[in-house]
């Protein structure tokens, strides 16, 4: 499915506010969109401050898992993940272990690929 090239520099919040969403450490850093290391399927997103930590003994988001990415563009031999819509919008993912879907806040909109 076509979409946006998601990269290490979106902003991201997770589905409970005020969760930030970053890519600490980039799989691969060799391909960039908007001087960012582009996203691929091996890339761990992590939580920070989850907003389900104020309503125990529910679970808080530690990181996202991203749901969609392209079926023919690749970087370092693995997809790269795809966001559907221009931000603000939600990604097409979720916290885990807290269930929800991620809101992309800002991230590049020149580059697409399906």
């Amino acid at each position: 499915m076509p979409g946006l090239v998601l990269h290490a520099g979106a902003v991201m919040m997770c589905a409970h506010p005020p969760g930030v969403v970053t890519l600490p450490a980039p799989t691969q850093q060799r391909v960039l969109v908007s001087l960012q290391p582009v996203a691929t399927v091996s890339d761990v997103f992590v939580v920070a401050g989850c907003g389900m930590l104020l309503t125990p003994p529910s679970p808080i988001c530690a990181t996202v898992r991203w749901f969609q990415f392209s079926a023919r563009v690749l970087a370092g031999g693995r997809p790269v993940l795809v966001q559907p819509t221009p931000p603000p919008s939600p990604g097409p993912g979720t916290g885990v272990p807290a269930p929800g879907p991620p809101m992309v806040q800002a991230m590049q909109i020149k580059v697409r690929a399906s």
